[in-house]
């Protein structure tokens, strides 16, 4: 996987592999109850080297892409695949 931003290496593999895992559970759980329509969050995998910039990762397609928020809303869409995610909760306020 290469960075969104500069195209280095500055996807920390270790958080690639534990949000995978960890969001194994909720595609698990949203099989076994079709009634509770959620969105799953993107998984924050890093920062650019260069910009210092946070990463994002698509639990669909698996594709890192460059961080981004709408103001005010917490859920995105992934560039890659079109899928809607809700934010990282560490990029998440509550007022």
């Amino acid at each position: 996987m290469k960075c969104p931003y500069c195209g280095g290496d500055c996807i920390d593999k270790d958080m690639v592999n534990l949000y995978l895992k960890s969001v194994e559970m909720f595609f698990k759980f949203q099989s076994d109850n079709e009634l509770v329509k959620k969105y799953p969050p993107a998984g924050e995998i890093g920062e650019c080297k260069k910009t210092f910039n946070r990463i994002y990762l698509c639990p669909y397609c698996k594709e890192p892409f460059k961080a981004y928020y709408n103001n005010g809303k917490a859920k995105i869409v992934c560039p890659n695949c079109k899928k809607t995610l809700l934010l990282p909760i560490t990029n998440r306020s509550v007022c």
